[in-house]
């Protein structure tokens, strides 16, 4: 419990009412708003945070935080006993009265962020391993769970809210970790869910397009994205992708130690792939000159992973964890879920499940799973509703062209039509090696009838996922399991 006048003393807002009124706690949900609270109306997608004012007093707010000067004003000569707090950036207000009531949480561990476009969750899985190897107990927070260091939750957004985000950052602490490994959004960013927050490496992956839905152009959606970068200090390390084209910005744009990766520049790390097989990568990593290579068995495969692995390699690096605990925490990483997880099977074919749902992740796939197949490549896809629809054509040309046989279907059709949303992917068709199967678990069950001994099929768009969004409603669903119960048929 801290005094609002205490909580606000660094913070640039107004304070109406009493200023020493006792806070108990933070919410930005009026529907989880206590007694005693802070409640600071931020505004959503599709509704503002000042509706839910008056039902958060019901709840027991002590104190309400709002950019509205007249609301602000009106809530203090209604009800007497309420303090009202005027700010004119709420979103970060939350953000810096979280953290000013948990007493800044993130200067007190080593938080990693990891952004891009594709790879992040697979690369935050590698250092967490890498940094368990060593001994370092580590939280985890990401698109598939979070961990606090013991238990595994379902996350309902890739990077919290930033109430969240601290709030489970002084749990880390109070559980002695000193490490987290985030994923952060460029939704997160775009929406200051970051903000204040001390980050002691910052990990870019790449920037493709995706997300234009909300960012409207990839100039502001690689503005996003290097918010991060900007916001690293003297003392805090970049790791950055250097074959992507928006490395330099991040280089010319950040003041932290940069520690770069590549497979076509020399960077500070780079990397030789031997061989590969449906088993795993056979990789020689580089450093400096004065530095010895050091030979890892990735058991991934993909020319994208060995990206994944070299920014995982550059965060350990950052932090000082020796060559020792880098290869045992790689070589011994179990498979992450949803990201060309190979489904065991003994019919002499392979099925893979990817996340991918962009048209250069959806073709990485494509490709990495080609160069191992002796048969054919079938791919079964669809896009998402609702979201960005200028890659839905240019997925089809992807998926019909770089395959044997596509099946296109329904990913997570939310507020519009599958039918329709398929009509445009097949816009960007210009061959006829598909067809269309709008339910799909019988889109899977058909590629599994048709693939012969050798073949391969990936099933992309959803990875890791257990539902479909139909609308408001999340529906039971898996593709992974779909997948194992047609094979114990067959």
């Amino acid at each position: 419990m801290k005094k609002l006048s205490t909580l606000c003393m660094k913070i640039d807002c107004r304070i109406i009412g009493n200023p020493d009124v006792k806070i108990k706690g933070i919410s930005a949900h009026s529907r989880k708003t206590q007694a005693g609270d802070l409640f600071v109306a931020i505004d959503g997608y599709r509704t503002s945070g000042r509706l839910y004012v008056e039902s958060a007093i019901k709840n027991g707010a002590s104190a309400i935080a709002t950019q509205d000067i007249s609301l602000a004003k009106i809530i203090t000569k209604k009800y007497s006993k309420l303090t009202a707090v005027y700010t004119q950036n709420p979103r970060h207000f939350l953000a810096a009265v979280a953290n000013s009531f948990y007493d800044y949480p993130s200067k007190k561990l080593s938080l990693i962020g990891i952004t891009g476009t594709d790879g992040k969750t697979t690369t935050s899985f590698m250092i967490k391993s890498i940094l368990e190897a060593a001994g370092k107990k580590t939280g985890l927070l990401g698109t598939i769970r979070y961990y606090n260091g013991t238990k595994w939750y379902s996350a309902p957004n890739t990077t919290p809210e930033s109430l969240d985000f601290v709030s489970f950052l002084a749990d880390l602490v109070k559980r002695k970790i000193k490490y987290c490994i985030s994923e952060i959004s460029s939704h997160a960013l775009a929406l200051d869910r970051t903000y204040g927050l001390n980050f002691k490496v910052g990990v870019f992956t790449n920037l493709t397009q995706d997300h234009l839905d909300f960012h409207k152009s990839i100039r502001a959606y690689g503005e996003a994205k290097l918010k991060l970068f900007k916001n690293l200090s003297s003392s805090s390390f970049a790791v950055v992708n250097h074959d992507d084209e928006f490395a330099d910005k991040i280089v010319k744009n950040t003041k932290a130690k940069v520690i770069t990766y590549g497979l076509y520049k020399k960077c500070t790390i780079f990397t030789k792939i031997n061989k590969q097989n449906h088993y795993g990568t056979d990789t020689r990593v580089h450093f400096n000159k004065k530095s010895r290579p050091m030979d890892i068995v990735l058991p991934m495969i993909g020319t994208h992973n060995i990206y994944n692995m070299m920014a995982a390699i550059g965060v350990a690096k950052g932090l000082g964890i020796s060559n020792q605990f880098i290869k045992l925490g790689l070589e011994k990483l179990t498979v992450v879920p949803g990201r060309l997880e190979r489904i065991k099977t003994d019919k002499g074919f392979n099925v893979y499940i990817d996340y991918a749902h962009t048209a250069k992740a959806l073709n990485v796939a494509i490709a990495t799973l080609k160069h191992i197949t002796k048969g054919n490549m079938i791919v079964v896809f669809g896009c998402g509703g609702n979201r960005d629809r200028q890659k839905r054509p240019v997925m089809g040309k992807v998926a019909t062209e770089s395959c044997n046989y596509a099946i296109i279907t329904s990913d997570n059709p939310r507020f519009e039509k599958p039918e329709a949303i398929i009509n445009e992917i097949k816009k960007g068709i210009k061959r006829k090696n598909f067809e269309v199967i709008v339910d799909r678990a019988h889109a899977i069950k058909r590629a599994i009838s048709m693939v012969k001994p050798d073949d391969t099929i990936l099933i992309a768009g959803k990875g890791h996922e257990e539902y479909q969004i139909f609308g408001d409603k999340l529906i039971r669903f898996s593709d992974k399991e779909t997948v194992i119960k047609e094979l114990e048929k067959n």
